[in-house]
């Protein structure tokens, strides 16, 4: 009998039986993970932080959750993803784990699959006083870096922009959520806004909860949303298997 991946327990070893999203299941395809495949739910705690890379057109910055859902396949041979490079390592990318806001993304910041990057390194938590036209508002490090736009005739991420200039919105990068709450801010397409200051965050990072956390058995790691791992049916191989919330064991 097959249960959802969100109900898997941890540290356990699993069967990947079926995945119903197609998408999901073709990029899962492309990183090794067919049905028949075996894997374990990790029981750890997901650190988000964002990372500066160096892609063909220069440096960017890729916020936590972006970082985590692109694969890097190294020059060494090994696959990671971007957010578990080491400053200095390069590789291609090898494969995304996320839907076509991902892809859509990174084609904006200048990055496609197959291309060549280098980690520049980790990004210290920073946050963001923007002034719009309404108000002024504070965003981390991630959501700065998730706003495109222009400023002196050059395209570029908020992150990268001066002090004090004006700042063209282009384009939100993202999925909804990321739409949602810099449109609750003020934040959207077409809009001006200006960068007034930039301090050292109080916290180093994002502690995502909501983060799945699979080790297939090349041992390359892979982070999956909640929503990704309902559409993941897997087989525990141990004869008893109880879901997270203390369900009804799984016999075999």
């Amino acid at each position: 009998m097959s249960i959802s991946l969100a109900q898997a327990m941890f540290d356990e070893p699993l069967v990947l039986v079926d995945v119903a999203c197609t998408e999901l299941a073709d990029r899962l395809a492309r990183m090794g993970l067919y049905p028949g495949s075996e894997l374990i739910r990790l029981q750890e705690e997901v650190f988000l932080q964002p990372v500066r890379v160096r892609g063909p057109g220069g440096d960017v910055v890729l916020p936590g959750g972006m970082a985590s859902k692109v694969i890097v396949h190294h020059d060494d041979g090994h696959k990671t993803p971007v957010l578990e490079m080491l400053p200095g390592e390069t590789g291609h990318i090898e494969g995304l784990v996320g839907g076509s806001f991902l892809s859509q993304s990174l084609e904006v910041l200048g990055i496609q699959e197959h291309d060549q990057i280098q980690m520049v390194r980790r990004v210290p938590p920073m946050d963001y006083l923007v002034r719009t036209a309404q108000s002024r508002v504070q965003l981390t490090e991630s959501m700065a870096a998730k706003i495109w736009g222009e400023m002196n005739d050059r395209e570029m991420q908020l992150v990268m922009a001066g002090k004090n200039k004006t700042f063209q919105v282009k384009k939100i990068l993202g999925g909804p959520r990321a739409h949602e709450r810099l449109q609750e801010a003020g934040i959207i397409p077409e809009c001006s806004i200006a960068l007034e200051s930039v301090m050292p965050a109080a916290s180093t990072g994002i502690k995502d909860r909501d983060r799945i956390v699979l080790r297939a058995d090349s041992g390359l790691r892979i982070f999956l949303r909640l929503d990704q791992a309902g559409d993941i049916r897997v087989y525990p191989l141990h004869k008893t298997s109880m879901n997270q919330d203390g369900g009804q064991s799984v016999r075999r």
